[in-house]
């Protein structure tokens, strides 16, 4: 079975993402148990899709061993483009408030129809010398008025699901990780990868 590193210096990312793998038979750990801190090259604007497999093929030619990257982001229509690729730096910028609060006061003046959003991630497998294999989820949801939840943090206080009326944060791990961005790209990898083997 591979142990794949995970090309993140985000402890809650890296978490989120081991647990969302293990769910489907991908065993991965942060790649910070065998190596030291690294720093990553710079993301680009241009596409999730670019900048995990940057991430991924950077620490695999560091460490030669198979990598897992995400790229993510929240993407919110009524901010236009502020939010998606660009949401860390977007929201980095306001640097008297944490990342939650600076998306509410963004949308301060929207009406409750328009908080609407979707969380997006993108992966990418690579094994040393071969052609990476990338993966994608999105869910869709409302930005709710304040943070609810206790089971996870970030965005997740936030993302309201649509259908069922609760935050992320609001959900269990074992009901909110498979129906994460995070856990629906982490179930197409699991599929892509077992496709590639021929199993």
């Amino acid at each position: 079975m591979t142990d794949w590193l995970i090309a993140s210096n985000n402890r809650y990312k890296t978490a989120d993402l081991i647990a969302c793998l293990n769910l489907v038979g991908i065993t991965a750990k942060p790649y910070t148990d065998d190596w030291s801190p690294l720093t990553f090259p710079v993301e680009t604007t241009a596409s999730y899709a670019d900048n995990a497999r940057l991430k991924a093929q950077f620490l695999a030619q560091v460490t030669g061993e198979p990598v897992i990257a995400d790229d993510s982001g929240i993407e919110v229509p009524y901010l236009g483009d502020k939010l998606g690729v660009t949401t860390k730096r977007y929201l980095q910028q306001d640097a008297q408030h944490s990342a939650n609060e600076t998306l509410l006061l963004a949308l301060t003046d929207a009406p409750e129809n328009e908080r609407t959003a979707t969380m997006t991630c993108t992966l990418c497998a690579v094994f040393p010398d071969k052609e990476p294999v990338m993966a994608n989820g999105s869910v869709d949801g409302v930005i709710a008025l304040a943070e609810r939840g206790m089971y996870s943090s970030g965005f997740d206080k936030l993302f309201e699901l649509t259908a069922r009326h609760q935050t992320l944060a609001e959900l269990t791990d074992d009901v909110r990780l498979p129906l994460t961005h995070r856990g629906q790209a982490a179930r197409q990898l699991a599929q892509a990868l077992q496709k590639r083997e021929g199993k």
